[in-house]
């Protein structure tokens, strides 16, 4: 652990679901990092430690609020996202950071940054490797969920909303409520949030064009 109490980490991320991922993702440790409430942060903008920041969907007052933060924290933001350091991300920041590292893996580069280094590896899942082969080699247990099931999880841990999903895949919302049941199922989470925090553990990236399976 980084000193005596928690590294505070600010998120400002625009996937509500996705943040309540991180926070999921987070809790088991809690005794090394906290996760603020941005409100908070905001408020009280000496009590954050690290700054992370998804760059995707920001809008011009996230960004805004970003700048004031670092402004008045005297901290250094951090991209954590799941697109690559020469994706969308412009401007200094501290590190990049990618939301297919495994949790150890986030609370060790967090600490790091904390004390001065530049977080370790950002690992990156490559982008032509399909989410249920992401599934079945970050872990022995296999959950038997269909490439459909996979594909939906993988959409739901970036954040994206059922109408969206379904959007993408082309797929009523109803479908969409349906894979979503059955995978909730398999991998034994009941909420939303647990599901993106799994599918953060399990490395669920993007998926490349060609990943999309049809049916």
């Amino acid at each position: 652990m980084s000193g005596s109490r928690p590294v505070r980490v600010a998120l400002i991320d625009n996937f509500e679901v996705s943040v309540a991922g991180v926070r999921s993702l987070l809790t088991p440790y809690s005794a090394r990092v906290a996760l603020l409430d941005l409100g908070s942060a905001m408020t009280k903008p000496s009590s954050v430690d690290v700054i992370l920041y998804e760059p995707v969907r920001q809008t011009p007052s996230s960004q805004a609020m970003l700048r004031d933060l670092v402004r008045a924290s005297q901290k250094s933001a951090v991209v954590y996202s799941w697109r690559d350091k020469e994706g969308q991300a412009t401007g200094s920041f501290a590190a990049h950071l990618s939301k297919a590292l495994p949790a150890v893996d986030l609370v060790n580069a967090i600490e790091s940054l904390h004390d001065g280094g530049d977080g370790g590896p950002s690992r990156r899942i490559p982008s032509d490797q399909g989410p249920l082969k992401v599934i079945r080699g970050s872990t022995q247990r296999d959950y038997d969920l269909t490439p459909r099931e996979a594909e939906i999880l993988s959409l739901v841990t970036q954040g994206l909303t059922n109408s969206e999903i379904g959007g993408q895949l082309y797929l009523s919302i109803n479908s969409v409520k349906t894979y979503i049941r059955a995978a909730y199922r398999k991998i034994e989470v009941t909420r939303r949030a647990q599901a993106v925090a799994w599918g953060m553990e399990h490395g669920l990236a993007p998926l490349a064009e060609t990943d999309v399976v049809s049916g």
